[in-house]
């Protein structure tokens, strides 16, 4: 059973690559990101990238982790042995974000594995950056994408970590 709302930390193994063709990637990097799903019936997933590197083994995430980029999925498929989202280019009216929205295109994967989530994803933005009310926000461009090259594709391998700053 997966839970409805929840926010969790989770340590991910990045690829990233060309807009254009998303099946080459880098070798993977590791990164901490958030998770969280809400709304109503759980019809929302949230993952965000932080700002903090990960540091040795990493059994457990650092305490003080927070949003900085924020993707936003919305639930299509609602199996039994997994949950799959697909990530929207527009926020919808009712969802707030916490860091700055970002605008991408791809889905995402949540499993329960024994006691710990699972998130695979895949995905690739390509945005302009503008300002509203002062504040930096990303804005979603038309295809094909202005200076593709500038943009990238990204592959999620995440796997939930114990973390104090979940609360």
């Amino acid at each position: 059973m997966h839970p409805e709302n929840f926010r969790t930390a989770m340590l991910n193994a990045l690829r990233i690559g060309p807009y254009y063709t998303p099946h080459l990637t880098n070798p993977p990097v590791q990164e901490w990101l958030i998770a969280a799903r809400s709304g109503p019936g759980g019809v929302y997933l949230i993952i965000s990238d932080t700002a903090l590197p990960v540091e040795g083994a990493a059994t457990s995430a650092p305490d003080d982790l927070s949003e900085q980029n924020s993707i936003v999925a919305i639930l299509a498929e609602d199996r039994a042995d997994a949950l799959q989202f697909l990530m929207v280019r527009h926020l919808p009216a009712t969802v707030t974000v916490p860091g700055r929205f970002f605008p991408a295109d791809g889905m995402a994967e949540l499993r329960k594995d024994g006691a710990r989530m699972r998130l695979t994803a895949f995905g690739r933005h390509a945005h302009s950056r503008g300002s509203i009310d002062g504040q930096a926000v990303l804005h979603d461009i038309p295809h094909p994408a202005p200076n593709a090259e500038g943009a990238l594709n990204w592959h999620f391998a995440a796997e939930e970590r114990p973390w104090v700053g979940a609360g």
